[in-house]
């Protein structure tokens, strides 16, 4: 079962990656990958990690090598290194009022949190304690996203740098208006009580151990007494994502980000899930037995993104651009570093693709690596082989399990690992129309919905209209369990975003606090689908896109388990004996829904054998499955469950064997089966990025100290010319996109824009204006320049200093 189809398709969360699609050749052609069998097995200790690696006993290591032993792992020749811009790390802060009158939470003021902004040091953070593996963030891009040059200047304008007197003069003004006060000892007290603050720091992860322990040190310094907690990702889902935040069991958590599952061109998603309280990722979660965090402001912005509520690119850009700077202000959610994660793989595997979203990591590596000794099994050491739920309703939200998991399920679409262009996978589109932003297409009378009151599929109706329709093929095969896919499980999807996405009040069995007010969002944009044969849907959908490919992706849907699977789950949570969420699990005091485990997986078998002998067929399904027909698939998954301990069964190109909890390894084996679309050898395409190259910036020299010349200066008030070289995979080349910013003294950008090439090949030139030089500061100001190319979206960053003067008169 997927999550909301809409949202889903948006979700590039996502969670999974794809590929592009093919239709089956004849003749035996071997279908998948080219490895038989990858286990993932847990290696905590990355130092023996990168020794087994380095040894043989593992061919790749699933998470950063340790920075210290990079540089030599890089002149190693049994190993290849891969480097990954694509994580974070920052700080997640609860500002929820204590519930306690005798108590204060300092973070429940704005002023406190922005001041953490300068209390917490991000270049030491940087060269230190990352090695100088990365570099300071401050918003929920950075630099290697196509979306950070739109919001550059915002980020910029805050100027935030490490400034602990700037901290404590915002702290002390706020803190003392409500009502604390320092002590003789300078220690913040409140109703005669220490003003403490509880920081969960991941201890399973070194540079946030660090950055958690150099942020409490300087909150001591501060004033506060600091309560140190340590933990891994479990502690954090049940303190800090599955408790009330309004207990106080945490104040600030040192939160990570791996980066998206794929890379992609126009990011929707980040807004929304770094900011928009009603995403469900802020204090809280949306669980209405929980204190929340809320921002109506920021809610309406990042759906408006999210659900392309706009009617152009610049209208769009505006609402990221807002949401970005609404959202650093609010501080809840603090980013301070972007990471260049090492990653570290043997020398004798080739083909590994390095997604400039997931790295190593992606769908893509796995699909494609072979050993060069001829090894039919892989072994993949990972930092943690599991720390959340498997069900893809509201779990899957670690990387750790969506690395594996991205293995097992196909999606609609697949994003171009270095363009993030959006290709179609196990759909073919068949027609795109769209009459948006501003006018709308006709929904046939004959559409259907699943009206959640009545419990049934009804028309549309006369009088109905849509923004964009979208017709697509379902690139079919069979199921794990070898039981076909068909037109039912598309149904079934349908029904499950719509059913869980209505709220109908306090007796309704079928809502969660952190996947129904996504879904539900989502709902008033799905216009009606029409299933035109057992082999073409057409999806109706109030949403418009400059890009029609994005409103291709957002269309079409795709289930990523059997519908039975999906049905007995939700018995399951219907009956209180499981729940989809974590929160929702705690407020339940249920186990949080987990089909690789096996006394869930047995649950659901046990439920699978119940509804056999029922001979139940879902509501939604009951005029296109039989009983025949539905105890067929019943069988075949009770059959699975029975040989695998597990109930993860879905359409990829591999499957899961096995998940040994003692052993702490997963193994999967790929899925060989003949109705498999995607053979063999197909993704080598993507071995390797055409990366563009600043090979030369060639600024003038206007001023002069006698008959000195000046390098890389100006005039104010006169035009001046920068010219610059680029090179695309070692060769002059115009297949390029120049963006530049010059910053003045005090960071702010005071012009940018796109230089424009010559008739020369691999020659660029920036032209600033009279106007634009003369809002340069007077002595030095900075030129930074980012080089993508067409082929491959990670730019190449000059910055330069252009020392800027008025002419002097004779």
């Amino acid at each position: 079962m997927q999550k909301a189809p809409i949202l889903f398709a948006l979700q590039i969360l996502l969670l999974f990656s794809a590929f592009l699609t093919i239709l089956p050749v004849s003749g035996q052609v071997e279908r998948g990958s080219y490895i038989d069998t990858i286990r993932f097995i847990h290696r905590e200790d990355e130092n023996l990690a990168l020794e087994e690696v380095r040894s043989g006993s593992l061919d790749a290591y699933y998470f950063r090598m340790p920075l210290e032993a990079a540089a030599d792992a890089a002149q190693d020749s049994k190993l290849k290194v891969y480097d990954r811009s694509a994580g974070s790390m920052g700080l997640l802060v609860n500002p929820a009022p204590s519930g306690d009158a005798s108590k204060i939470n300092p973070f429940e003021f704005r002023q406190v949190r922005s001041a953490l902004n300068y209390l917490i040091d991000r270049e030491f953070i940087v060269n230190e304690i990352l090695r100088g593996y990365g570099s300071p963030l401050a918003d929920p891009f950075g630099i290697y996203s196509p979306e950070y040059l739109n919001v550059i200047d915002i980020v910029e304008s805050f100027g935030f740098r490490h400034n602990p007197a700037a901290a404590d003069r915002l702290i002390s003004e706020s803190l003392t208006s409500a009502g604390a006060s320092k002590d003789s000892n300078g220690k913040w007290e409140y109703k005669g009580s220490p003003v403490t603050v509880r920081i969960l720091i991941r201890q399973d992860d070194a540079p946030r151990k660090s950055m958690g322990e150099e942020l409490a040190s300087q909150l001591e310094k501060t004033g506060f007494a600091v309560v140190k907690e340590y933990g891994d990702l479990n502690k954090a889902n049940s303190v800090v994502y599955g408790s009330d935040p309004q207990e106080l069991q945490w104040h600030l958590y040192t939160e990570g980000f791996a980066g998206t599952s794929v890379f992609v061109k126009y990011n929707p998603v980040v807004p929304a899930q770094m900011f928009g309280p009603w995403f469900g990722r802020m204090p809280g979660n949306q669980n209405p037995e929980f204190w929340n965090y809320q921002n109506a402001t920021l809610d309406q912005i990042t759906q408006s993104i999210l659900y392309f509520n706009f009617t152009s690119e610049q209208e769009r850009n505006e609402l990221v651009r807002q949401a970005v700077k609404m959202g650093i202000q609010e501080s809840v959610r603090i980013f301070v570093a972007q990471k260049t994660d090492p990653f570290v793989a043997s020398s004798k595997i080739d083909g590994l693709v390095n997604d400039f979203g997931a790295g190593i990591t992606s769908k893509y590596s796995m699909l494609n690596a072979r050993s060069t000794e001829g090894k039919n099994t892989l072994n993949i050491g990972v930092k943690q082989i599991h720390q959340g739920s498997w069900n893809s309703i509201a779990g899957l939200n670690d990387v750790y399990s969506r690395d594996i998991y991205t293995l097992i399920a196909d999606t609609a679409t697949f994003r171009n690992p270095y363009t993030g262009d959006i290709i179609p996978l196990r759909t073919n589109w068949t027609g795109i129309a769209t009459a948006g932003p501003l006018d709308s297409l006709k929904v046939p009378d004959d559409a259907v919905i699943w009206n959640a009151s009545q419990q049934q599929w009804v028309e549309v109706g006369q009088g109905n209209n849509a923004t964009s329709m979208v017709s697509f093929k379902p690139v079919y095969s069979n199921w794990h369990h070898s039981i076909p896919m068909d037109i039912s499980d598309f149904i079934f999807a349908q029904y499950f975003f719509y059913e869980w996405g209505t709220d109908l009040g306090e007796n309704d069995l079928t809502t969660d606090p952190e996947y129904t007010p996504q879904a539900a969002v989502a709902i008033p944009l799905s216009k009606g689908f029409k299933v035109v044969s057992p082999d073409e849907i057409e999806s109706y959908i109030d949403i418009w896109h400059y890009d029609k490919t994005e409103i291709a992706d957002s269309g079409v849907f795709f289930p990523n388990e059997p519908w039975e699977i999906t049905a007995a789950s939700e018995r399951l949570v219907m009956a209180g004996k499981l729940a989809y969420s974590r929160s929702q699990a705690t407020v339940e005091n249920v186990e949080w829904l987990d089909p690789i485990v096996p006394d869930h997986s047995q649950m659901i078998m046990e439920e699978l054998e119940k509804m056999n002998n029922e001979g139940y067929v879902p509501t939604a399904l009951k005029d296109l499955v039989t009983v025949e027909d539905a105890r067929n698939r019943y069988d075949a998954s009770i059959k699975w469950i029975g040989a695998h301990k597990h109930a993860v069964i879905s359409n990829g190109a591999f499957y899961v064997d096995s998940y040994n909890i003692g052993g702490k390894i997963i193994t999967v084996k790929a899925f060989r089966d003949s109705s498999y679309p995607f053979e063999v050898g197909h993704w080598s395409m993507y071995e390797k990025p055409k990366l563009a190259d600043i090979t030369k910036v060639d600024i003038p020299m206007s001023l002069s100290i006698g008959n000195n010349p000046i390098p890389r200066s100006v005039f104010i008030g006169e035009s001046a010319t920068i010219g610059l070289n680029i090179s695309i995979d070692g060769q002059p080349s115009n297949d390029a996109i120049i963006d530049f910013f010059v910053l003045d003294k005090d960071g702010q950008v005071v012009t940018s824009g796109e230089a424009i090439h010559t008739d020369v090949s691999g020659e660029y030139r920036i032209e600033l204006s009279k106007e634009e030089t003369s809002n340069l500061s007077h002595g030095p100001n900075q030129l930074r320049i980012f080089a993508n190319s067409i082929h491959a979206f990670r730019p190449d960053i000059s910055e330069r200093t252009i020392l800027a003067s008025e002419r002097l008169s004779n």
